[in-house]
């Protein structure tokens, strides 16, 4: 009896602590970001000073946790804090050992000033409180950090003790010291750093000082730079993993970004039947498209993702997920932000025939009229002669930029390892090269989406609509159904055939990027062909995080090293 209700105490116990954690783990990362604001408090002056105080003691029992002296210590104390709170948020264990750890350290040197007993307790019970939340901070140190911190921590302290004691020893007269012992002196190092030292410094002596700070404050920063650092593991695939990835891409790439995840600098993760493919950038996992697989296994994989993530302190995003698999991620308990929507042509019923396409068939008819032709082959194939030709065009089209994009990008041309691309050549009426389309597949035979679409410098502006239109041909003659083209961000806002008015706002904003990147542009091209919008979403785990993966998820596509027109002029 009294077994079975110890047991069911443990239980309750064990609940309780289930249940706090998570709560405890949120109070610490307040309380980091209060001992932020209120050194910010002491550096900014005595009035703030007296706020500061004011709160830090609480009827003499308890402090927290701010540090006297010098300006420069608060200030850069509190810039320290939001670095922690930043880390905490990222749910790095490192970060809840650094505050435990700070918040002992400062409740010892109060106590050593005369702090009340039981405010030390206090302290001491609310770092212990705090340690208790452990179990909600899984991030990993990066394993290159772990490796240099045990050789550059202990060379830190030693070299720090070591100029400090040598230091005090050789201008003890000058301070009016009478002490030669090395734990005293290291001490006094200790207090030299920390402006605590009770000594007056003077012309070499004040050199000397300052040394000191610089030294221990380099060696802080050094070392949380190292400790912080974001979790980082080789990038890429090994054979195995590529061929595994590619064998699921045959079988269940049916989306369009789908062949994109065979990127070679995309890292990849698989579960079950399953996987995803992903680059960090910064703290972030930027995740392209969505999960190769069964839909119903996108929950499952999504759910491990994010444990695997939390390790390795990253935040997760998914770029360019589908609009109709959204009950899925929900499920998972991911939120989606529209980026826009993806461009689809339905190569079934595709026509130039008919007055609706008049414009683009006059466009086509006159190329074709000139002399312009189309040729169709697939990577397996291709003459060595036409690469390096398509390579020159592609380069001066570039500009002599290196290429962009992440989610609808290959980041390869007319590669052997991607037999089943498809290359989509322009020639003019005297055969030579002046225009490509690259696509990737969509399997089993459903389609093909655009990864690279070049033009030579100077080409008729109707080449785009003739390569295309005549892409659109070939496809439905070889029993294929879709042909997927750009992505048009913010585009649900500017279309003139959507079916209710989009924001302001963001029609501002698509319109200002469209004199940088071809946005707005880009759907009065496409419309021509007369698609489906398929929409695309932004996946984040909280508001919170929308801001950072939203930069991440930028910086991953490169899209600030989009080529413009000026370029090209530039480069012809």
């Amino acid at each position: 009896m009294v077994k079975s209700k110890a047991i069911a105490l443990s239980e309750v116990a064990a609940r309780a602590m289930q249940t706090a954690v998570p709560v405890i783990a949120m109070l610490a990362i307040y309380y980091a970001l209060m001992l932020a604001i209120l050194n910010f408090m002491q550096a900014l002056g005595h009035r703030f000073a007296r706020v500061a105080s004011g709160v830090g003691h609480i009827s003499h029992f308890t402090h927290l946790t701010t540090w006297d002296g010098p300006v420069v210590i608060p200030a850069l104390l509190g810039v320290g804090m939001l670095i922690l709170v930043y880390q905490l948020w990222l749910r790095k264990k490192a970060a809840i050992v650094v505050l435990c750890g700070f918040i002992v350290t400062q409740a010892l040197v109060d106590a050593s000033r005369g702090m009340h007993r039981t405010g030390l307790a206090l302290t001491i019970l609310l770092a212990m409180v705090i340690a208790a939340s452990i179990r909600a901070f899984p991030g990993k140190v990066d394993p290159a950090s772990v490796r240099k911190l045990r050789i550059v921590i202990p060379a830190l302290v030693a070299g720090f003790f070591a100029y400090g004691i040598t230091g005090l020893y050789l201008l003890r007269g000058t301070l009016g010291l009478h002490e030669s012992n090395l734990y005293r002196l290291g001490y006094r190092s200790v207090a030299v750093a920390v402006g605590d030292s009770g000594l007056q410094f003077h012309g070499l002596a004040f050199a000397y000082r300052c040394s000191m700070v610089f030294l221990a404050m380099g060696s802080i920063i050094l070392v949380g730079m190292m400790l912080f650092r974001p979790y980082r593991e080789k990038a890429g695939k090994t054979d195995g993993d590529r061929q595994r990835a590619r064998e699921l891409v045959e079988n269940y790439g049916s989306d369009s970004l789908a062949y994109f995840n065979l990127r070679s600098d995309k890292s990849v993760f698989f579960q079950g039947e399953s996987f995803l493919a992903y680059k960090v950038v910064g703290d972030v996992a930027v995740v392209s498209g969505d999960p190769v697989g069964p839909a119903d296994n996108i929950p499952e994989i999504v759910t491990a993702f994010r444990e695997f993530c939390l390790e390795r302190g990253w935040r997760l995003s998914f770029l360019g997920a589908s609009g109709n698999l959204m009950p899925y991620y929900q499920e998972a308990g991911l939120r989606g932000w529209e980026l826009g929507e993806e461009t689809v042509v339905h190569v079934d019923d595709f026509t130039l025939e008919g007055r609706q396409v008049r414009k683009l068939r006059q466009s086509v008819n006159k190329l074709a009229k000139a002399g312009y032709t189309m040729e169709f082959m697939y990577n397996a194939s291709i003459p060595a002669h036409v690469k390096h030709e398509l390579a020159r065009i592609s380069v001066d089209w570039r500009g002599g930029r290196e290429e962009t994009g992440f989610s609808m990008g290959l980041g390869r041309l007319m590669s052997a390892e991607d037999p089943d691309c498809l290359l989509c050549v322009a020639y003019d009426p005297e055969l030579k090269p002046v225009g490509f389309l690259h696509f990737v597949p969509m399997y089993p035979h459903v389609g093909y989406s655009l990864d690279v679409h070049r033009s030579r410098i100077g080409s008729p502006g109707a080449l785009s609509e003739f390569m295309i239109a005549r892409t659109a041909e070939f496809l439905r003659s070889e029993g294929y159904h879709q042909m997927s083209l750009h992505f048009l961000a913010l585009s649900e806002n500017y279309r003139d055939d959507r079916g209710e008015p989009g924001s302001a706002f963001y029609r501002g904003i698509a319109r200002a990027l469209d004199r940088i990147l071809p946005v707005v542009s880009s759907y009065h091209f496409d419309k021509k062909f007369f698609p489906a919008w398929k929409k695309r979403y932004l996946l984040h785990v909280g508001f919170v995080d929308l801001l950072l993966v939203g930069i991440a998820a930028i910086s991953a596509e490169s899209a600030l090293g989009v080529t413009r027109p000026s370029d090209r002029e530039k480069k012809a």
